[in-house]
């Protein structure tokens, strides 16, 4: 049996989690799953009480939200970098951009494709994703000068905020005029994410399971 099983759907928020547990070099597997099903898969329901993805069924039993389960496995797995431990004076700034990901940056993302979930008329549901997206150019500057120095939000190594970013950037439609190139910071660390070859190794199996369903 495989030490972790990750439970996720095409070109969702599980890239992330995904692309690092193929960094790290993890003993996983894959469970691909439908989202906003009537009955869920039981399995994956256990790992996920709302059945979002990613969720991880490891050795300490199931974790689920983007950044638990990335960090999770990032610490797991030390020798990776991919976490900054307690005790490193950077420590305070690297649970900062996890959080801020998780709080800021992700909710307005969801709308721009999910207004659905707030409101159910269709010109509420305009308002909001401009309202949103005026919120997302303030987020994005802010990213943008956090990776001045980059490529990496700590220069040339990636940690995880890196992948739990760059696999939001991945989706055009959440820039201002669906053009990241208005941030070149952020499409270099975006571009430099991709490079990897776990990203690739992750986006070879997600483009796969989308063959597959069609």
């Amino acid at each position: 049996m495989t030490e972790y099983t990750l439970f996720c759907a095409p070109d969702t928020y599980a890239m992330s989690a995904h692309a690092i547990l193929e960094h790290v070099g993890a003993d996983y597997a894959p469970h691909w799953v439908e989202l906003f099903q009537a009955a869920p898969d039981p399995a994956f329901l256990a790992a996920s009480p709302h059945c979002r993805t990613p969720a991880l069924f490891g050795p300490d039993g199931p974790v689920f939200e983007t950044g638990a389960v990335a960090l999770y496995v990032a610490e797991k797995h030390p020798d990776s970098g991919l976490s900054i431990p307690q005790g490193d004076p950077r420590r305070g700034v690297f649970l900062q951009w996890l959080h801020y990901l998780a709080t800021t940056l992700q909710p307005d993302v969801i709308i721009q494709f999910h207004p659905e979930f707030y409101f159910a008329d269709t010109g509420d549901q305009a308002r909001l994703k401009a309202a949103s997206m005026e919120r997302l150019e303030g987020v994005f500057a802010t990213l943008e000068s956090a990776l001045e120095n980059g490529p990496y939000f700590f220069g040339d190594t990636p940690t995880v905020p890196d992948f739990i970013l760059a696999t939001q950037t991945i989706w055009d439609v959440i820039f201002p005029d669906q053009d990241i190139t208005r941030y070149p910071n952020i499409a270099r660390q975006r571009d430099a994410i991709y490079a990897l070859p776990a990203t690739q190794r992750m986006v070879a199996q997600h483009a796969a399971e989308r063959e597959r369903l069609q």
